[in-house]
This record gives structure tokens, C-alpha cells and sequence, in this order.
């Protein structure tokens, strides 16, 4: 079994985001929810998040981007949760593709990876 994939847009105010998922296999809902993240479609995306590891817990990168999903919700506790349980099954996954493009907008210095942010929010948890 496959899935297919992908975001196309339809005009500048709609983005379609269209895929064949089989509901077996985590990959084509993290494919999904990555796109509907990249898209600050949260909550969809959360959901799609929440199905992959469902079916598999194991899914280091479905913890890391469903802790950017949780961070610009400003759910940080989730968001530091996820982050910490994605670096714990696989200590690399440090920067995970498009991870970094998601974050953007919560703070200004990404560029040193899943880590840093990890600091940044347990720094504005502490802080609140």
C-alpha cells in the first residue's frame, strides 16, 4: 500500500491539500499533517499527528512536528513534551525537514534546531 500526496493552490486564498491515506500506515497522515502545518492549519494537522502515532508511537518525527503544531498553539508544556519524546527516540532527528520553516514565526533564531527551541520554550514557560 502507497499514499499519494501533496498541496496545491488553488488561488492566492485557498490551498487544497489532497491525499489518499491508507488509515494502516502513519506516513501518509504525517505526510498530511506536515502539509496542513506548513499551511497554520493546527488543529487539522494535530489531528493527523495524533492518528500516525496512534498507529505508530514510535514516530520520533511525528513527536518533534506535533511539538511545533503544540508550540504555536502556545501549548508549551505539549510542545516541550513532544520535542523532548521525538530527541529521545532518535537523538539525530535534531532538524527534522521543514521543521525549522514552521517555527519561524515563534522565534527569531531557529536555525540551531529542535534543541534550541526546546530551550526557548522552557525558558518562556519559566518566565510565565
Amino acid at each position: 500500500a502507497r499514499y499519494m500526496g501533496g498541496a496545491r493552490a488553488i488561488d492566492d486564498s485557498t490551498t487544497e491539500v489532497e491525499f489518499s491515506i491508507d488509515p494502516t500506515r502513519a506516513d501518509g497522515y504525517l505526510g498530511r499533517a506536515n502539509a496542513l502545518n506548513t499551511l497554520k492549519r493546527y488543529e487539522e494537522a494535530l489531528s493527523d499527528y495524533n492518528k500516525a502515532l496512534e498507529i505508530d508511537p514510535k514516530l520520533a518525527n511525528a513527536y518533534v512536528n506535533r511539538g511545533s503544531v503544540y508550540s504555536h498553539l502556545g501549548q508549551y508544556e505539549k510542545a516541550i513534551a513532544d520535542y523532548e519524546k521525538g530527541l529521545e527516540l532518535d537523538p539525530e532527528i535534531d532538524d527534522p525537514a521543514g521543521l525549522l520553516k514552521r517555527l519561524l514565526s515563534n522565534e527569531p533564531n531557529t536555525d540551531k534546531g529542535i534543541r534550541r527551541h526546546l530551550e526557548f520554550l522552557k525558558q518562556k514557560v519559566k518566565d510565565s
